[in-house]
């Protein structure tokens, strides 16, 4: 008995909640999209599909971001809505391109339907105006380092291009053309053996790094975590952003308590600290780090490349993050929502960055199930510019990654402590950072170019029928 089509669509938003974090089944992923593709064939036009695609994206946002009504409140139901609609649109496409390529050119329309995936994610991701990464279909692999490895080759948003075209290819096997599976299969298979093969590493200068998870904004109690048995020892100290509030015009009395509370410390510190003005309606907000010498002398400062939007309106985006010099090297900061973007940490990278410095704010009300989603994004980072990340969120999960994906020390959500392991400090890069990053830009433009050529055969289309009337 086959299931009705709506059914089928919202069986694959199932599927890929399943595949993200927490639960963390990542081969769902690569077989999720296969009920909706299936579903797509009994669509009689592309409105039909795009409502099937909506149907798939609310069966998989609403339960994955249930916890973003806690951000906006009912407002929450809204971004669902608005991440849903990206999955309409490309179902729309899939199935306009499969009326004129997966029969007769199926190579073809495997091609479009990944870079189509890779254009609309990149474009939601990080080029309109509610810029956000959350949920890229890439960020299911960390959970299997060996697939995820590849995005030092073509980065997240290739490799949730290729999650797709898979799906695509297994809907095709199902309707009897299983030549396309086959190749796909052994592209993947391929990708995952040289990913397994990656030596460990190694290389670069070891350092002991130490993270501090707290929520409770309490300089002193932060300092008594860092100065604990393990973290004493550590040779970089990382802060959870917002650790502490400045007044404005006191920055330097700041600086010399910080450097009282954290005497006894050998670490190059990187402590995410805030400024609010008294009026927020003419003043701006200042979200940033400091990175002070273990003698607690000033360093440099970062500040917030990527403002969340509408959670901080009054915040200058900083428009050119750059590595701050220390003792240990050259430490690049990307505060919390930064690390969601892949432009800035491998900018940094490209400017001597050794190593990636992150304080990061999950409030402790946003629970655990948020928690994890959001630390999926930092093994991808780390793989994609070849750096060591050293991440410090208020209340979890704090990290040490390394540059194959693998997490090497990690605190649990919802608690207080200090994750301490080694990093190392090393030049990082990879074929991602050197040109691999063009592959989304690149994505995006050819989508858009559908996306005109498609309106431009409607329009000629319709004139044609008008003149026939």
């Amino acid at each position: 008995m086959k299931l009705p089509t709506w059914l089928q669509a919202a069986s694959s938003g199932v599927l890929l909640v399943l595949a993200f974090p927490p639960f963390a089944f990542w081969p769902l992923a690569w077989v999720a999209f296969v009920p909706l593709f299936l579903a797509l064939d009994d669509a009689p036009d592309a409105k039909a599909a795009a409502n099937l695609g909506a149907v798939a994206g609310l069966a998989f946002y609403v339960p994955a971001l249930h916890w973003i009504v806690k951000v906006f409140g009912p407002m929450g139901g809204a971004f669902w809505c608005v991440f849903a609609l990206w999955i309409g649109l490309h179902a729309s496409l899939s199935w306009w391109t499969a009326r004129r390529w997966a029969a007769a050119r199926p190579g073809l329309w495997l091609a479009a339907v990944g870079v189509g995936w890779i254009g609309q994610e990149y474009f939601r991701s990080e080029i309109w105006k509610l810029q956000c990464s959350w949920l890229a279909l890439g960020y299911t692999q960390v959970a299997f380092p060996p697939l995820l490895r590849s995005v030092s080759l073509f980065g997240v948003y290739g490799l949730s291009g290729l999650i797709v075209a898979a799906n695509a290819a297994l809907a095709l096997a199902v309707r009897g053309r299983r030549g396309p599976a086959r190749a796909v299969f052994a592209l993947v298979l391929g990708l995952g053996v040289w990913g397994a093969s990656w030596p460990k590493p190694e290389r670069g200068r070891a350092i002991t790094a130490a993270a501090v998870q707290d929520e409770s904004y309490d300089i002193p109690k932060m300092a008594k975590l860092s100065l604990g048995p393990d973290a004493r020892r550590a040779d970089l100290l990382v802060w959870p952003e917002y650790g502490f509030t400045v007044q404005p015009n006191s920055e330097e009395p700041m600086r010399k308590l910080l450097a009282r509370q954290l005497r006894g410390t050998k670490a190059v510190a990187v402590l995410g600290a805030a400024i609010f003005p008294e009026d927020l309606r003419k003043d701006w907000e200042q979200n940033f780090a400091w990175v002070l010498a273990p003698d607690g002398a000033f360093l440099g400062r970062y500040d917030k490349h990527h403002p969340i939007p509408f959670v901080e309106p009054r915040l200058k985006p900083n428009r050119d993050p750059r590595p701050i010099a220390t003792p240990l090297g050259k430490v690049g900061v990307q505060i919390c929502y930064d690390l969601d973007f892949e432009d800035g940490p491998r900018r940094v990278q490209a400017l001597g960055a050794e190593i990636l410095a992150v304080p990061d704010i999950d409030p402790y009300e946003w629970g655990a199930f948020q928690h994890r989603q959001h630390s999926a994004m930092s093994p991808v980072r780390a793989v994609e510019t070849g750096l060591w990340i050293v991440r410090a969120a208020s209340s979890g999960l704090s990290q040490i990654v390394a540059p194959d994906g693998t997490v090497r020390a990690e605190l649990p959500p919802l608690t207080s402590g200090v994750a301490v392991g080694e990093a190392r400090m090393t030049a990082g890069g990879t074929v991602y950072t050197r040109f691999g990053w063009l592959l989304p830009k690149l994505c995006l433009l050819l989508t858009a170019g559908f996306l005109l050529w498609l309106g431009a055969e409607l329009y000629r289309t319709r004139s044609v029928k008008s003149r026939i009337s």
